[in-house]
């Protein structure tokens, strides 16, 4: 009995030392192998492809310095988290080039010197948000700093993690913040490392939109590009310079914006512009092909729309495609304010649909389109494309299938809030209103200089283009921003007067479309990947709020009490049944 006893004792002893050598054998070699498995349907923390290639490539330090720290709100809190979690994915790329901290801001108990430093803060480009919060005693108000500061080489930029118009943040702003980090921080990587940004010139000499109808779109992409405005003036050097002992032109920019002109362009400049394409250049047309504009209803209660003469017909038709002298009007569209019969001694002003400005629901996957907010355009036109071997068309923007076509000339009208045009699904196909083209392209000059001209080694004409591409939406008010001339400021692009903040993806997709025209795909990848937020019911967490706290603090006591009660219980049979048999 002894001797068995003895033998069943070394063996337990046994196994433990058995399972204690594995133990410590899996876990020596977890420290060389790093093993990461994400669960989450959406690929949480999953970095996509060019997020990784981008870490992978850093060729020395790029630190990271996040002020989102201390006693936070439980939205920002989450927002830190996040933060974190990101970090160290990446850090899971390259974590000698790629160094983060954490610091609060307000941790030091001086007033003044906190101060000081939320004024460093502010100058270096950071943004405070104020949050109160409600306490026994009444309301107190905390400052947060929810950006980082990235350095690299000696070069400082400032992120903004909470993207808002707004001092006081909610919930939704939060969540849209977590799911824009991996983009946000990937832009930034991008900036602060790249040392040759590309060149975007907006054009101007034809009326085309005014630098402060431009300047929030002008911003958005001068963090990414060197963004500049020039002028033709019919010099054949404004976008392009001989290059000496080359047979061709050389383009001084990368990508062309033409927004919204209104008057005609000379032969000469249609000509500078096509070169600029032979030789390569992008192009992102925001074109109206008629004059139909809402500050003429403001005097009279309708208006007649007439095709504007650009003279950009035949660029686009070489190009393969063509913009409609019509205006579309659909069904699916943003409202308009406008006064109706007097309340008492008063005008009552009424909210009604504007079918004259279209709320585009994307319905491609194109990377430009995929998962942006509606499109807000006002009087577009319609596009057709023209068939051509050497390039490709893709369909980005189109009306809802309840479209309606008002053809040259067109009556513009306030009173269609009151009798709206006929929107039938069956009789009217939903209409083109932005195409992406890429290929090669013929120029639309061939056979129409003079033989002097085109052979002459200074103007180095060329036929057909070297692959490129360009976007063409049929409206020019989509590219501009609303502006407040009394108090000076504009407002970003997308922002929507009625709701008072930005509803709109006009931003997303203007600065989609130029990365994708400038081959930063990676960032469009990035920016399209969409993640659930799953957040919690504020009113269900306040009312069961006990309920909730003694399941966790309580159930897993009591599982850990049930789980060693049943232990004990198979230990005494296990040894009761040992003792039986011997």
């Amino acid at each position: 009995m002894v001797m068995k006893a003895r033998t069943n004792r070394g063996k337990d002893l046994l196994d433990l030392g058995i399972g204690l050598g594995i133990v410590v054998l899996v876990l020596f070699i977890s420290s060389f192998v790093r093993l990461r498995a994400d669960l989450t349907s959406e690929k949480r923390y999953t970095l996509t492809p060019a997020t990784k290639e981008l870490i992978g490539k850093l060729d020395d330090v790029v630190f990271v310095k996040v002020y989102l720290h201390g006693e936070l709100p439980a939205d920002m809190r989450r927002l830190e988290q996040s933060t974190r979690e990101l970090l160290d994915e990446m850090r899971a790329v390259n974590d000698v080039n790629l160094q983060y901290e954490f610091t609060d801001p307000s941790a030091s108990p001086d007033e003044k010197t906190r101060l000081e430093v939320y004024k460093n803060l502010t100058e270096q480009g950071l943004q405070y948000t104020s949050i109160r919060t409600k306490e026994k005693g009444g309301q107190s108000e905390l400052i947060v700093f929810p950006g980082a500061m990235l350095t690299y080489k000696g070069k400082s930029h400032a992120l903004q993690l909470l993207k808002t118009q707004l001092r006081t943040p909610d919930a939704d702003m939060v969540n849209r913040s977590v799911n824009n980090l991996e983009y946000e921080f990937s832009n930034a990587i991008r900036q602060v490392t790249n040392a040759n940004k590309p060149r975007i010139a907006f054009l101007e000499g034809h009326g085309e939109s005014p630098a402060p109808l431009v300047q929030d779109i002008a911003n958005v992409l001068g963090e990414q590009y060197t963004v500049t405005r020039v002028s033709i003036n019919d010099r054949i050097d404004a976008l392009s310079d001989k290059v000496e002992g080359g047979r061709y032109r050389a383009n001084r920019y990368e990508a062309l914006v033409i927004a919204k002109p209104d008057s005609a362009f000379s032969r000469r400049d249609q000509y500078v512009i096509d070169q600029f394409v032979m030789n390569g250049g992008k192009v992102l047309w925001c074109v109206d092909a008629m004059n139909a504009h809402l500050d003429s209803l403001r005097v009279q209660q309708f208006s007649i729309a007439t095709p504007y003469e650009l003279g950009l017909t035949d660029l686009l038709f070489a190009y393969g495609m063509r913009i409609n002298t019509d205006v579309v009007l659909d069904q699916q569209c943003a409202p308009i304010e406008l006064y109706t019969t007097p309340f008492g001694n008063q005008r009552k002003l009424e909210r009604f649909p504007f079918p004259y400005e279209p709320i585009v629901i994307p319905r491609s996957t194109h990377p430009i389109v995929n998962n942006i907010d509606p499109v807000h355009l006002r009087f577009p036109s319609s596009i057709d494309t023209i068939g051509t071997d050497s390039a490709t068309k893709t369909v980005l923007l189109t009306s809802s299938p309840y479209t309606w076509v008002l053809k040259n000339p067109a009556r513009i009208s306030l009173g269609i809030v009151d009798h709206p045009p006929p929107f039938d699904k069956t009789t009217t196909p939903d209409r083109w209103l932005a195409v992406l083209s890429e290929g090669k392209y013929r120029s639309a000059f061939t056979d129409r200089l003079p033989v002097e001209f085109a052979n002459d080694p200074e103007v180095a004409f060329r036929e057909w283009s070297r692959p490129t591409a360009m976007v063409v939406i049929s409206d020019g008010d989509a590219i501009e921003n609303r502006v407040d001339p009394e108090k000076g400021m504009y407002f970003p692009l997308g922002f929507d007067r009625y709701a008072g903040t930005k509803v709109y993806g006009n931003r997303e997709f203007f600065v989609n479309a130029l990365n994708y025209l400038l081959d930063d795909q990676g960032l469009i990848s990035i920016r399209s990947r969409v993640i659930t937020l799953r957040t919690l019911d504020v009113d269900r967490t306040e009312a069961e709020r006990t309920k909730w706290q003694v399941i966790n603090i309580a159930g897993p006591i009591l599982i850990s009490v049930l789980a060693g009660f049943l232990f004990h219980l198979y230990r005494r049979r296990r040894y009761a049944t040992s003792t039986l048999q011997s």
